[in-house]
């Protein structure tokens, strides 16, 4: 199944992934609290992030360039012809 935040790069994914179970090894047997989990949002967003907002501007670009098709061809049927 694939999911609108599946990663594209999945070398960037896989590093992602080995980070996160480093750092929740790291804590052994200890209670993970809230400065592991921010610890774990810090990993997603500053190694996904990037991707994540690139993809985004992709999709944006794709959508403004339809829309813009569409202005064009809505302009051209309002043309007067002579």
């Amino acid at each position: 199944m694939i999911r609108k935040w599946d990663m594209h790069d999945e070398q960037v994914k896989r590093n992602c992934l080995d980070e996160i179970i480093a750092r929740i090894e790291e804590q052994g047997d200890a209670a993970f609290g809230r400065i592991a989990a921010q610890d774990i949002v810090d990993i997603v967003a500053s190694r996904l992030g990037p991707q994540i907002f690139n993809d985004t501007i992709d999709e944006v670009k794709k959508m403004l360039e339809k829309k813009l098709a569409d202005l064009e061809v809505d302009l051209d049927v309002l043309r007067v012809l002579s």
